[in-house]
Order: C-alpha cells, then structure tokens, then sequence
C-alpha cells in the first residue's frame, strides 16, 4: 500500500520552490530599478517641456517689449504671461533666473532636483545645460551636462 502511495504522489520539491522564489524574487528587483529610473526621466521631462514653454513665452514678450527685462516675470510691470506654467524657484518649478536687455537665462527643476537651463544670447542661440543636482552631472535626462 506504502509503495503505492509513493509512487502516485507528485509534486514540486522544496529546492524547487525555492529556486522559483528567488528567480522571481530577482524579477520583481530589476522591475522595481527599471521603474524607478523612467519616474525620474519623467519628472526629468516635464521641467525640459516647462523651460522650453517659458523661453517661447519669453521670446513673444521680447518681441512686443524688445527687453528682456520687461519679460523676466519680476516687478509690477512686467509683461510676461506664463499662464500654465508652474512659474517659482521650487522642485516642479520654472523661472527667468536672470535677465538683461538682450540676453536671459530659464531655469527649471524637476521633481528629482536636477536643473535644467537655457541660455539665449543676443544673436538668439540658446544653450542648454545641466546637472543632476546633488547627484552630479548626469542624471535622468541630462548627458554630459546638456540636454
């Protein structure tokens, strides 16, 4: 009867259920840092589409004014609209960091701390630089300090 009982008994043995575990343990790990990378290239995108916005907000204030310190969202006759824009200095926020007559700088940052800026001179070149904050240079959706 023993001998019986045996040989119709199946199933997985312990360091086959353990196997599995781990495979499955080391799956979820790598989705978990896949995941956590693309929130960041989110965040990391929504502060690029937040500075390029304000500059062309800028660049239509400049046309109307022909200064950009008139356009730079700063004292009570500026003519800047941002409207839409999460305009501020905080994480999540875009600004005119600085300004002159012909040249001014936008400086946005992400949700994960880095900072994005552009530059345009007065031949309207724009230069784009960034860092990863605290992290370094690179990050998200800075490379080597551009994007």
């Amino acid at each position: 009867m023993r001998t019986r009982l045996a040989r119709e008994e199946s199933g997985f043995t312990m360091p086959e259920l353990l196997v599995v575990v781990v495979i499955i343990g080391i799956l979820a790990a790598l989705a978990l840092a896949v995941f956590t990378t693309q929130k960041e290239k989110s965040h990391d995108a929504d502060a690029k589409s937040n500075a390029s916005a304000l500059v062309t907000a800028v660049d239509t204030c400049y046309v109307e004014t022909g200064n950009f310190t008139a356009c730079d969202g700063q004292g009570p006759n500026d003519e800047l609209d941002a409207r839409g824009l999460p305009v501020g200095t905080g994480s999540g926020q875009v600004d005119v960091s600085s300004s002159t007559v012909n040249t001014f700088t936008v400086t946005s940052t992400s949700e994960a701390g880095h900072h994005f800026r552009v530059q345009q001179g007065p031949t309207s070149v724009q230069t784009h630089t960034c860092d990863a904050g605290p992290s370094g240079i690179d990050g998200g959706g800075c490379s080597n300090g551009t994007w």
